[in-house]
C-alpha cells in the first residue's frame, strides 16, 4: 500500500511514518508542496494521501485544499485524509466537498486515531481488488471472451452481441440444442449496464404451466396447496438485471398471454397478490425450434413472437463452424486437471464427425477422453472407441444444416449450386465405378439428365471455382 505524506514540515512527516510503521506492506512517499505532490500523483499514483491543510508558514495558506482540487481536476481518485491543526468547521467542510474522505486534528494525532483510518482504507482497497479479480473471472467465464471461435459466423455473433448489449431491447436467441444460447445471453448481460445486477435463467420446458407462472411471478402465502409462505418470483429476484426465458416456445399458451401483458405494461402480479409490481429487468428469450411453425399450428402466439423478436440473434451450429473445433478443444482441455492432446489424424477425424449435440456434445467427448483414455495422446483409435459416431439417416434438419454450410462458402468460389451439383455428380459416378446409369439411379434422375448436367458442369470452371 503506497501512502503519500504531504506536509511542509519534515518532522511532521517523520511522526506519521512512525505511527504507521505497523501497517503491513506500507510504502511511504513524501511531498512538501503542492507541485511535488502533483508530480507524484501523475508519475506514481498512491493508494492513500495524508495531507496538511496548510503547506507553508503563512497562516492564510490553504495548500491542502488547492492540492485536492487540482488532483480531482486531473481525474485522480486517490482517497485523501486531512491531517490539520485547524479546528474551524468551515475549513473541514470545504475539504470534504473538495474530495477528502476523512480528517484528523494534529492536536489529537496518535496511533489509536490514525491507524484505524488507514487500515480501513487498506481493507477497502483489498476488497476492490478482489471485486476486480472476480469481475475478470466472470468476464472470462460468461463474457464475450467465453464465446470461443474465430470463424466468420462466430465473429458475426460477437459483433451483434456488442451492438445489442447496451440497449434494453428484447433479444430472441435462436439455435440448435447445445450451441451455447445461454452463453450468448450471459455475454449480452455482462456487456450491458446491468452487469452488476443478477442474471436469472428460467427453463420454460422444465415445469408445468402453473409452476412456471409461480416461478416467474411469485406467489402469496396460501394461494394454493403447499404455498406455506410468500415466495418471490424470478422477475422480482432479477431486480434491474436480466431474465432469460429459455425454451420459451414450450411455454403454455395461456401463460404466453400473461407474459405478453407483462412485457407490454412492464408490470406483473404475483399469484394471489392484490397489487402489481414493476418489472425492472431486461428480458431475453431463447428457443431451438422454429417459432414460425409453432405460430402456424397455433402453439405460439403471434403477438408474443413479435414482442420478443425485437432483435434476432441466431447462434450457428457446430457444422457451420467446424474450423472452430480445434479452438474449442483447446479451451476445454485447458479447464481439465489432466492434459491431453490430439494427433493430426485424430483432429481431422473430429472435423469430419457429425455433431448433432453441437458444442455440448464436443465438450462431453473431451471430458470422456480425459476420464477414460489410457494415453495422454489421443489417436483415431481412441476416438472410435470412446466417441463413436452413430450411423443415422439424413434428416430434414441435417439437410438444412448442410444447406447453411454451403451458403456460408465464400462468394469468390462462384455459383454454390454448381459447386454442390458437380460434387454430387462426381461422387455418384465414382461410387458406381463410372456406370452413369447406376449413378443416375442413385441420384434419382434419368441417365440423359445426368449426362446433360455432367457435360455442362465439366466445362472449365469459373475463376476461383474449384
Amino acid at each position: 500500500m503506497k501512502i503519500l505524506l504531504v506536509d511542509d514540515q519534515r518532522s511532521a512527516r517523520r511522526v506519521l511514518r512512525q505511527m504507521l510503521a505497523t501497517v503491513e506492506g506500507a510504502e511511504f512517499l513524501d511531498a512538501a508542496s503542492v507541485d511535488e505532490a502533483l508530480a507524484i500523483l501523475e508519475k506514481t499514483p498512491p493508494d492513500l494521501m495524508l495531507l496538511d491543510m496548510r503547506l507553508t508558514s503563512d497562516p492564510r495558506d490553504r495548500g491542502g485544499l488547492d492540492l485536492l482540487r487540482k488532483a480531482r481536476a486531473m481525474r485522480s481518485n486517490v482517497p485523501a485524509v486531512m491531517v490539520t491543526s485547524l479546528v474551524e468547521l468551515t475549513e473541514i467542510r470545504e475539504a470534504m466537498r473538495a474530495g477528502a474522505q476523512d480528517y484528523v486534528f494534529k492536536d489529537e494525532l496518535c496511533p489509536e486515531m490514525i491507524l484505524p483510518i488507514v487500515l480501513g482504507f487498506r481493507e477497502r482497497m483489498s476488497l476492490h481488488g478482489e471485486i476486480a479479480r472476480l469481475r475478470e473471472r466472470v468476464e472470462g467465464k460468461w463474457g464475450l471472451s467465453a464465446i470461443i471461435g474465430s470463424s466468420a459466423p462466430m465473429e458475426r455473433v460477437r459483433q451483434l452481441v456488442r451492438r445489442v448489449a447496451p440497449a434494453d431491447a428484447t433479444v430472441l436467441i435462436g439455435g440448435e440444442t447445445g450451441v451455447g444460447k445461454e452463453l450468448v445471453a450471459r455475454a449480452i448481460h455482462e456487456l450491458s449496464p446491468r452487469r452488476d445486477q443478477p442474471f436469472v435463467a428460467v427453463n420454460c420446458s422444465a415445469l408445468p404451466g402453473t409452476l412456471i407462472e409461480s416461478l416467474l411471478f411469485g406467489h402469496e402465502r396460501g394461494v394454493f396447496t403447499g404455498a406455506d409462505k410468500r415466495r418471490r418470483g424470478q422477475f422480482e429476484m432479477a431486480g434491474a438485471g436480466t431474465v432469460l426465458l429459455d425454451e420459451v416456445a414450450e411455454m403454455p399458451i395461456d401463460l404466453q398471454a400473461k407474459l405478453l401483458r407483462v412485457l407490454e405494461d412492464r408490470r406483473f402480479r404475483p399469484l394471489g397478490a392484490e397489487e402489481e409490481r414493476p418489472l425492472e429487468a431486461r428480458v431475453l428469450a431463447a428457443t431451438h425450434v422454429d417459432l414460425a411453425e409453432r405460430m402456424a399450428d397455433g402453439r405460439f402466439r403471434q403477438d408474443l413472437y413479435y414482442r420478443l423478436n425485437v432483435v434476432t440473434l441466431d447462434v450457428p451450429s457446430l457444422i457451420e463452424r467446424v474450423h472452430d473445433i480445434p479452438e474449442l478443444i483447446h479451451a476445454f482441455t485447458g479447464e481439465m486437471t489432466r492434459k491431453i492432446r490430439f494427433t493430426e489424424p485424430a483432429m481431422a477425424w473430429l472435423l469430419r464427425r457429425r455433431w448433432p449435440g453441437n458444442v455440448r456434445e464436443l465438450r462431453n467427448v473431451v471430458e470422456r477422453l480425459v476420464l477414460l483414455a489410457d494415453e495422454d495422446v489421443i489417436d483415431v483409435a481412441a476416438l472410435e472407441l470412446f466417441a463413436p459416431e452413430r450411423a443415422r439417416a439424413r434428416t430434414p434438419d441435417e439437410i438444412d444444416r448442410l444447406a447453411r454450410v454451403i451458403l456460408a462458402l465464400p462468394e469468390r468460389l462462384g455459383s454454390k449450386l454448381d459447386i454442390v451439383e458437380r460434387a454430387v455428380l462426381h461422387h455418384a459416378i465414382e461410387a458406381c465405378g463410372g456406370n452413369k446409369s447406376a449413378a443416375a439411379r442413385l441420384i434419382g434422375v434419368d441417365r440423359k439428365a445426368l449426362e446433360r448436367r455432367w457435360e455442362r458442369l465439366s466445362e472449365d470452371p469459373k475463376d476461383g471455382e474449384p
